[in-house]
């Protein structure tokens, strides 16, 4: 394979590394300004710590961390007995401090629960603050941030921003000359979009993997960076991945939603052209309708049409036991989306998720309007190439900003099929099946099954099926598929007056057809 096969070489973390996934301007602003405690959010230390390097120029940098107490800064050998975080504070607090960083890990994991650390990390803020002599910056690093009410207005929180598609190019062009290999163009452009909001440690570790495979990085590498992305969102526990296993070909009708989807696919599929020509990222559709009539199919539909991956957002399962919990929780899963882009994520029953907002003030409902808020501002906000589906039985309890033009860009409401829509369904689900239809007569099973939803008109053909089976016969017979209507009609037309309410609500608000 040649040199560095199997080795700890790492092009993405060299000495040459281009820290463009922090702004060492901005933080280094904030130093000069005497900002006392900057929070650095990343898992990547060895990152972290080049970036402190680059900003002490000299000065002392004094370390604690949870598993060895005070270390060394560059060696993280332990240095002395002060193994807890208030002893260390302590120890601090009684030095001189002139012109040091104080570099604090895994804040996340004891600040909560330790009140003396919050306390003695406050005093050492004012020391900071008001002593003359004492010109320091305390630098909190852990991979999720949690600010202590006790010091909020004296914390700035900077995130690891993922590299930037320039800077991804760079990384693979730095791999394959480092290893000596050449790599096409399209392979590499395909690479580029496909590590977005990725690491530099994830993108170096998948590029020496692929190198390992085969000597050099080839189109089906990129297989590897979508395995890596499953592997994040099923580490998130927040999102789920969805095996999509259906096409726009297995929804009948719907006619409008089709048309619309296959423009934002031909936008999606080719975004760089498309944001160079002046249109901007797609942000996703709201699909409304009763229950049975393909919202959850056109969900998965969307993204076999768009190539993506599918993932799954159960706002209820957000729901945490302690304080903070649920809007930590809501920011990690939408953080995993951004990464994992581009891709589809599916808010499915919506309405379920954020009932409730403005109904009173129980907790329950303040923490719901939080959760809300947090969404409508990504949603509002977000640049990274994430089409949301949302989906919902009824909008009517959901508050009206969630309709606003620039949340989606489009709502539309399924109704129940029409006739031809109806056997176009009928059509989908005989074949799906492998049923001869020579013999059906589609148009007058069309005709006799009115206000039956796309669910009950699979019903209809599962059960004849399964009737011409227990009946020993060759295939299922017109009379089957009749029998079968008799029996599915009264729950089919259970919800008939319910569907016409909603109808003539949804014309009210302009809400677009998805047959039309």
């Amino acid at each position: 394979m040649g040199e560095g096969v199997g080795s700890r070489r790492d092009v993405a973390g060299d000495e040459s590394w281009n820290d463009g996934s922090w702004n060492v301007d901005v933080l280094r602003s904030c130093v000069e300004s005497y900002y006392p405690i900057l929070y650095l959010v990343t898992f990547e230390d060895e990152q972290c710590d080049k970036v402190i390097r680059k900003l002490a120029k000299g000065r002392k940098v004094l370390e604690w961390n949870l598993a060895l107490g005070c270390v060394d800064f560059d060696s993280k050998r332990s240095q002395t007995e002060y193994l807890d975080l208030p002893s260390a504070l302590g120890n601090y607090l009684d030095q001189d401090l002139d012109n040091h960083f104080i570099v604090i890990r895994d804040a996340h994991s004891v600040l909560p629960n330790s009140p003396a650390a919050v306390s003695r990390l406050r005093a050492l803020v004012g020391r900071i603050v008001h002593d003359e002599g004492t010109v320091a910056t305390v630098f909190l690093v852990s991979s999720t941030a949690y600010v202590a009410p006790e010091l909020e207005p004296f914390i700035t929180v900077f995130d690891q921003a993922p590299p930037e598609e320039p800077d991804i190019g760079e990384l693979i062009e730095d791999h394959a000359r480092a290893y000596g290999y050449e790599i096409d163009a399209g392979v590499s452009s395909n690479l580029v979009v496909a590590c977005r909001g990725l690491s530099r440690y994830e993108i170096g570790r998948l590029l020496n993997r692929g190198y390992q495979r085969d000597g050099a990085i080839r189109g089906d590498d990129v297989d590897l960076v979508l395995d890596e992305k499953r592997q994040i969102v099923r580490k998130s526990g927040m999102l789920e991945m969805v095996s999509a296993r259906a096409e726009m070909g297995d929804i009948g009708g719907l006619d409008g939603l089709k048309e619309w989807l296959a423009q934002k696919a031909e936008v999606m599929k080719r975004l760089p052209e498309a944001r160079e020509f002046g249109i901007e990222t797609p942000k996703g559709m709201m699909i409304v309708g009763m229950p049975g009539c393909g919202k959850s199919l056109t969900a998965k539909a969307t993204s076999a049409l768009f190539e993506l991956p599918l993932l799954r957002l159960d706002v209820g399962a957000l729901m945490g036991r302690y304080v903070g919990d649920s809007e930590a929780n809501m920011r990690r899963a939408l953080h995993v989306a951004d990464t994992v882009s581009p891709c589809v994520l599916w808010v499915d029953e919506i309405e379920k998720a954020f009932a409730g907002i403005g109904g009173g003030n129980s907790g329950g409902s303040e923490v719901t309007s939080r959760l809300f808020g947090h969404f409508l501002t990504w949603m509002q906000e977000k640049t990274k190439p994430v089409f949301v589906v949302a989906t919902a039985n009824d909008i009517s309890v959901l508050p009206p900003e969630l309709l606003r033009k620039g949340r989606f860009d489009e709502t539309f409401y399924v109704d129940f099929p029409d006739e031809k829509e109806r056997r176009a369904i009928l059509c989908v689900h005989l074949r799906s099946r492998k049923m001869n239809d020579s013999g059906i007569d589609l148009a007058r099973l069309a005709s006799e099954t009115d206000g039956f939803s796309g669910a009950d008109l699979e019903g209809v053909v599962k059960d004849s099926l399964e009737q011409a089976f227990v009946a020993d016969k060759r295939k299922t017979e017109m009379k089957d598929l009749l029998n079968a209507i008799d029996s599915n009609r009264r729950h089919a037309g259970m919800m008939k007056d319910r569907a016409e309410e909603l109808r003539d609500k949804y014309e009210e608000m302009g809400i677009r057809n998805a047959s039309r």
